[in-house]
């Protein structure tokens, strides 16, 4: 059993020797006529039995799970293999993390785990008595989850108590968004939501008219709601009004990912959409269809780099959707969007992740790499000092993922039981 029981030391230097050694997973003759370069490409060792389920990106940092519960977190820019930890149980769809100073938060069925961003030590567990059905977010000071049974919960970052509490009219599967201070939320009965994140003081509700389990995006133009009713919505920060709506031939399932001039939203029934972003009035709020289109990677310098459902990275005119180069890409099938770096992310079931970048981008340095192996070697005197609880609870749990609720959450074979399996089921709401 190589990758359950290597120590991160040794699965560093293993997947080095590895990425080292294999050829080109994209041929970089097509990357150069597309205006791309390789920059690092990696080989996760994985077991005969492993596959990848789950990739994401957040921050510096990508994250890659496997069908057995297990994630590798690897440096963004480097490529550098930082740790490697099993975060819930097989069959368990790993839901997005987010980062929260140093700590990075994980949230299964039945818990949130924190755990070092840097080094994946657990920092503490939180058993929770309610069926999650959201990622995720942070304000830095406190985390949110959005239950299956309606709620909306907040804990304190750092003793992980339970801070407040609000109920909504549906379940909540979307991931909250967070802006200036104020968390926004949406629920499966079309509710839109928002409120203080510190005392849930409440500002508006809204609502569309289908239900909303995709993530919600937040910008200074507004929270970006995608929903089942075949549209995507911009809805404004102060007021809850519908800023533009966007509409589809299917439902949304998926985030929509936001650029300063477009808004990206992939449908089923239309392929990867290209939406105006600007809330002002336009003659036309889509301006193109990519049928073959699965996800935005990134955008450089008027063309915008994508993911295809037939494996495919393309190089697409920003102005009107023409694909302008093509890269085969096989088996990459799992997107990991940056749109604001210009930077591809993909990564394939079999462990494959590949990166590149702009051609004339600047290599990574073995400064740069070193950095990424030794993390607190730099920081370790100018640690914020929020910090120091968590190294306190460090030290005073000795063994932090230890729990003896090791079942699914509360409610037996209840109504919100059977929606968190369904959930769960593959094809299920992403």
């Amino acid at each position: 059993m190589i990758v359950k029981q290597t120590s991160v030391w040794t699965l560093i230097a293993l997947t080095a020797a590895v990425a080292a050694a294999d050829e080109d997973y994209l041929s970089s003759a097509a990357l150069h006529e597309a205006g791309l370069a390789k920059y690092w490409q990696l080989g996760l060792p994985l077991e005969k039995d492993q596959h990848l389920t789950n990739a994401y990106r957040v921050d510096d940092q990508l994250y890659l799970a496997t069908q057995d519960g297990y994630v590798f977190a690897v440096h963004a820019r480097t490529g550098v293999v930082r740790w490697l930890k099993q975060i819930t149980r097989s069959g368990h769809r790993l839901r997005r993390p987010v980062h929260a100073g140093g700590q990075t938060i994980f949230v299964t069925p039945t818990s949130a785990l924190q755990l070092d961003r840097l080094y994946g030590d657990g920092l503490a567990r939180t058993d929770l008595r309610f069926p999650t059905g959201s990622a995720p977010a942070s304000d830095g000071v406190r985390f949110f989850i959005g239950g299956i049974n309606g709620r909306i919960y907040a804990y304190a970052l750092y003793d992980q108590l339970q801070e407040w509490k609000a109920a909504t009219s549906g379940p909540i599967r979307a991931r909250p968004a967070l802006f200036n201070n104020v968390l926004y939320l949406a629920s499966d009965d079309g509710g839109v939501y928002a409120c203080t994140a510190a005392r849930k003081k409440f500002i508006w509700s809204s609502g569309t008219l289908g239900a909303n389990t995709a993530d919600l995006t937040v910008d200074e133009r507004g929270v970006y709601v995608p929903s089942q009713d075949h549209s995507l919505y911009l809805f404004s920060h102060q007021t809850g009004q519908i800023r533009w709506r966007a509409r589809f031939a299917g439902p949304l399932y998926e985030a929509a990912i936001v650029t300063p001039e477009l808004v990206y939203q992939f449908c089923a029934d239309d392929g990867l959409v290209a939406v105006e972003a600007q809330p002002l009035a336009v003659e036309q709020r889509i301006r193109w269809k990519l049928p073959r289109g699965r996800a935005l990677l990134t955008v450089h310098e008027g063309r915008a780099f994508v993911l295809s459902q037939d494996e495919t990275l393309l190089a697409v005119d920003v102005k009107d959707g023409g694909v302008k180069h093509t890269i085969p890409a096989a088996g990459f099938s799992l997107p990991m969007p940056s749109a604001a770096d210009a930077t591809v992310y993909v990564a394939s079931p079999d462990g494959r992740i590949f990166c590149a970048r702009p051609k004339g981008a600047p290599p990574v340095s073995q400064e740069e790499i070193r950095r990424a192996l030794l993390p607190r070697s730099e920081t370790a005197d100018t640690r914020d000092a929020t910090d120091q609880p968590a190294r306190a609870a460090e030290r005073r749990i000795p063994d932090y993922l230890e729990t003896r609720n090791l079942g699914r959450p509360i409610g037996g074979k209840s109504k919100v039981t059977r929606q968190l399996l369904e959930q769960e089921k593959p094809g299920g709401t992403p």
